[in-house]
């Protein structure tokens, strides 16, 4: 029972049929309390209506003498005691005479509540009413209807009619005010029930799909109606995770695959570089060789393990970066001075044409933003090649461009030369130690700061890298 009214469904369904039951019963209450004061307005009409022409039959058999003058206290008491023939009244008075059960009555009593006049028909238990002079007043009691009145002179009286037929009316209006409004509630939840099921299908139908690609379905999508209400975003975004979700675990498969590869070689050759040492005696200069061997392998290896660590905490979530207003100029007129020995080594020229470029960021990121740059237009162009490291401030923000007169790039590597582990030269870049995390670290702190970075390269005429970054007070 609990996990029943645990579904959304149930509990969309009990507070509609709460809510329509509440409507249902206030609009019978209201038309049941119209009904009925509609029936009690048009029996007080009739009251005043039969008591008009009971008067005007009492003075009719017997004129008064001043007929323009209305008829005292006196003389009206003195009809009432003697009101004469029962001839002399309309056929609808003669029960007041001769009795019987229904219809109307009436009583009369003087102010000392002796009384006048007691229509034979009228209830045995009536009693002269107390209320103050010139007042009046309805009443209903059991199964009739009076009206009370006490005039000027003190005289009373009581005009009722029985209404035991209007009662039984009502309580047939009653009975089907009840059982149509219950008709009508329980269509109600059936007609709730179905669309709280046809509102709530797309959720189950997001929720199936959800554990199937949990489930390992990573292909698998939403399938989206083109209605544009809040389910068909809400599947937009489901959709757009899912396939964010994909590409991640898809780039995450490859990276550790790449990775895999990457550090096999240097183990390899730490392995068998030992096996060969320990096959036999060796002199000390071939000891010293093998060693060599194993030492520049395990640099290898540990220039990419800090590659993929410094990827990691990029990719991961944590405490942010702290930025600082710096120069962007004076970070990478920093860093080719400390890239200068590797210029010397490769007879490459740098040019520097370093303006002002106010950035926010964190400055050791940008520097190695610069190195990664800088030491890849290096070693690319021939001997006696030229690196131009520029920086500039725009409007937006600054700028920063490493170019070179090297060989360019192919334009079928230009797509995924932002991809980890890849070489445009896999052969030169194994050569030069280069482990192809570079350009995948630096677009990732590029896009950290609110960056871009974009290459352009045809073949022959070298390379340029550009990055954009947003300036310190924006």
């Amino acid at each position: 029972m609990k996990r029943l009214f645990q579904s959304v469904r149930w509990r969309l369904l009990l507070w509609y049929a709460l809510i329509l039951l509440g409507l249902i019963t206030g609009l019978c209450l209201l038309a049941y309390r119209l009904a009925d004061n509609d029936r009690l307005s048009q029996i007080d009409r009739e009251i005043r209506n039969f008591q008009s022409t009971f008067f005007r039959s009492l003075f009719a058999s017997r004129p008064l003498p001043k007929k323009d003058t209305p008829p005292s206290y006196d003389e009206i008491r003195d009809r009432l005691r003697d009101p004469g023939e029962v001839s002399a009244f309309p056929p609808e008075l003669h029960a007041l005479f001769e009795g019987g059960s229904g219809g109307n009555y009436l009583a009369f009593w003087d102010s000392d509540g002796t009384p006048l006049f007691i229509s034979a028909n009228a209830p045995s238990c009536l009693k002269p009413p107390k209320l103050p002079k010139d007042d009046t007043h309805y009443i209903l009691r059991e199964n009739y209807r009076e009206h009370h009145r006490t005039n000027s002179s003190g005289m009373s009286s009581i005009i009722g009619r029985e209404i035991s037929a209007e009662q039984s009316d009502l309580l047939r209006f009653t009975l089907l005010l009840t059982l149509g409004g219950g008709a009508v509630w329980l269509a109600g939840l059936g007609g709730g029930w179905w669309l709280t099921g046809r509102a709530l299908k797309p959720i189950d139908t997001i929720g199936r799909t959800a554990s199937r690609i949990a489930a390992g379905n990573l292909d698998e999508r939403i399938e989206i109606a083109s209605t544009d209400n809040e389910l068909d975003r809400l599947g937009h975004v489901l959709n757009d995770t899912f396939d964010r979700l994909s590409t991640a675990i898809e780039r995450q498969k490859r990276f550790t695959a790449d990775a895999s590869h990457e550090l096999r070689t240097p183990v390899t050759i730490i392995l068998s570089e030992t096996q060969r040492a320990l096959k036999r005696e060796r002199e000390p200069e071939q000891y010293r060789e093998i060693l060599q061997n194993c030492r520049t392998a395990a640099e290898r290896m540990r220039a990419l393990v800090e590659s993929l660590l410094v990827l990691a905490r990029q990719d991961l979530p944590g405490p942010e970066v702290s930025h600082v207003s710096c120069d962007l100029a004076e970070i990478a007129n920093g860093v080719a001075d400390l890239l200068q020995p590797l210029a010397d080594e490769h007879s490459t020229k740098i040019e520097r044409e370093l303006s002002p470029a106010p950035v926010s960021g964190d400055p050791h990121s940008l520097a190695m933003v610069v190195q990664n740059l800088l030491s890849n237009a290096l070693i690319h162009p021939p001997a006696g090649g030229v690196v131009r490291l520029k920086t500039i401030a725009n409007g937006s923000g600054s700028i920063l461009e490493v170019g070179d007169n090297g060989p360019g790039i192919d334009p079928e590597h230009l797509p995924r030369l932002f991809d980890r582990f890849y070489r445009a030269d896999s052969a030169r870049n194994q050569t030069n130690g280069h482990s192809g995390l570079g350009l995948a670290i630096t677009k990732t702190i590029v896009e950290g700061h609110g960056g871009k970075i974009e290459v352009k390269s045809e073949h022959g005429s070298g390379t340029i890298f550009r990055v954009e970054l947003p300036g310190s007070g924006v």
